[in-house]
């Protein structure tokens, strides 16, 4: 049976098009007033972001030029221990600063993404493309202002425990010399296995340490157990054992002096090579970034 359509009434046709233009007024108050206003307001964030940021990492660069200078010109493991216990301090204030700088980047990162990704935007907000290219700069020359304060850190955490370990190795010397056995076997038990656990962290590459102090802490570990052989044999009694352990020692103990030297003069060169690179980049990105 056919049925004819209703007529929608006038009051219906009305709401439906106060609904319209509500929609439309919504969507048009998004736009011009509160999308502005939400993009202004993220746009202030990353600004105070980036300026923490550029601040951060100038002073990270001045604090981790100065700590790198006083390590690199004779190493670390050379310095008293007044200036490694003072610079240890100063790494991990950088490294602490570099981290905290770092953070204020991503910080700016990610204030941009949420401005990028506000809907119904025509184009990407003008903030981001004048700030990206700085904030890209900023975080390479804070990644090697990183490695420098973490690299500084761990270098000079292992030469105050390696100037422990020195004096500790005078002492067995000194007992070898007067002949206390008993004493100097004590001692080199104890020395060798703190020494041997000292080898890994010396080869990490993190701690930016030239490889020639691996080879002193090797010479080390000999002078080491040459004493240890010597005072156990000579108190065993067992006279040309420890006729050949003495001459042993007296060649470790000469090689020891050598690889120090060596070590000590090797600075500058890797210093050069290894440090003066990130130095570089830290300085040359903060500039771009700045």
């Amino acid at each position: 049976m056919f049925r004819p359509a209703r007529r929608v009434n006038w009051g219906t046709r009305i709401f439906a098009f106060l609904v319209l233009l509500l929609a439309v007024g919504a969507i048009g108050a998004f736009l011009e007033v509160m999308l502005p206003q939400q993009v202004a307001k993220l746009a202030q964030l990353e600004a105070n972001e980036l300026m923490l940021a550029r601040q951060g990492t100038s002073d990270v660069n001045t604090s981790v030029t100065a700590l790198w200078a006083d390590v690199s010109p004779t190493g670390s493991m050379s310095l008293t221990d007044d200036r490694i216990t003072t610079d240890l301090a100063l790494s991990r204030r950088t490294e602490k600063a570099a981290a905290d700088a770092l953070g204020h980047v991503q910080a700016a990162q990610a204030y941009m993404a949420q401005a990028d990704g506000l809907p119904f935007q025509f184009h990407q907000p003008a903030f981001i493309a004048a700030d990206r290219p700085a904030l890209q700069h900023l975080e390479k020359g804070l990644g090697a202002a990183v490695k420098l304060g973490h690299g500084a850190t761990l270098q000079l955490t292992l030469a105050k425990h390696l100037g422990q370990d020195s004096r500790t190795l005078a002492q067995l010397n000194a007992s070898a010399d007067a002949r206390s056995w008993a004493g100097a076997a004590s001692i080199a038990s104890t020395l060798v296995t703190d020494l041997r656990s000292q080898q890994v962290p010396d080869a990490d590459p993190e701690a930016l340490l030239d490889p020639l102090w691996s080879k002193w802490v090797d010479a080390m570990v000999a002078v080491t157990i040459d004493a240890q052989q010597l005072a156990l044999h000579s108190a065993a009694n067992q006279t040309p054992l420890a006729q050949q352990d003495s001459r042993a020692l007296v060649a470790a103990r000469a090689q020891l002096a050598t690889s120090f030297t060596a070590a000590k003069n090797g600075a500058p060169a890797w210093q050069v090579k290894t440090i003066q690179p990130l130095l570089d980049t830290l300085a040359k990105e903060l500039a771009a970034g700045s």
